[in-house]
């Protein structure tokens, strides 16, 4: 789990680099600051922090989506789009770990330790969702060590509790609706976070995984 999401820093860094005439091109130079890092997470248990080593402007000059994602113990990385379609977007780190997404809602996950092998929902658009509460089900199918599915079957409802709320992300300001979740199976609660733009991007979020990684904090970085 470690060098899952320390090891997904510098992923952006490899789309806003360019060549130049030198014999050491720009991706020679990523490649050798990528394999650097890695040595360096081995050898200390602190974990890098993503926002400490990318600026606005590496975003900016990047040109695609870019995700930053950060567990409850404190490692983060960002991730950009998966190449190719398929059900939701997924998002994709430098190891191959995944993270997949629909309407900006956590839909699956590989490569994070009992993943989310998939879920589903009869979670309304965000367009159809007002400040009257909507009730609907999740169900979600996680792996264990054990290499065996086990299912829950929640009992949910989301309203929307802000409009036109401003936030800054990585010294942009955007402008959101506020979305709160909450949903229940046996006992076990759970609350979810949304902030939707204008174009129904999810720029913010606080999503629930699953027990043994608790929750996870996400930002769409690009603009």
């Amino acid at each position: 789990m470690k060098k899952f999401l320390t090891s997904l820093t510098f992923v952006i860094i490899v789309a806003s680099c360019s060549n130049t005439t030198d014999m050491e091109t720009g991706e020679i130079r990523t490649l050798q600051l990528l394999k650097q890092t890695f040595d360096k997470s081995k050898k200390s248990k602190r974990f890098v922090d993503a926002r400490n080593l990318l600026t606005r402007e590496q975003i900016d000059a990047a040109k695609m989506p870019v995700l930053f994602v950060e567990l409850a113990s404190g490692q983060n990385g960002t991730l950009t789009p998966y190449p190719g379609q398929g059900i939701g977007q997924t998002w994709l780190g430098i190891d191959g770990a995944t993270i997949t997404m629909e309407q900006g809602v956590l839909k699956a996950s590989r490569g994070m330790g009992d993943d989310l092998m998939g879920s589903s929902s009869s979670m309304p658009q965000w367009s159809k969702i007002k400040h009257n509460t909507k009730a609907y089900s999740r169900e979600t199918r996680h792996i264990n060590g054990d290499n065996k599915i086990f299912t829950n079957f929640f009992d949910c409802n989301i309203q929307k509790t802000k409009t036109n709320e401003i936030i800054k992300i990585w010294k942009v300001e955007f402008r959101v609706a506020k979305f709160e979740e909450t949903c229940s199976h046996q006992g076990l609660e759970i609350k979810n976070t949304y902030y939707i733009d204008n174009r129904e991007i999810v720029r913010r979020s606080q999503q629930y995984h699953g027990s043994t990684i608790g929750y996870i904090f996400t930002e769409r970085l690009d603009r």
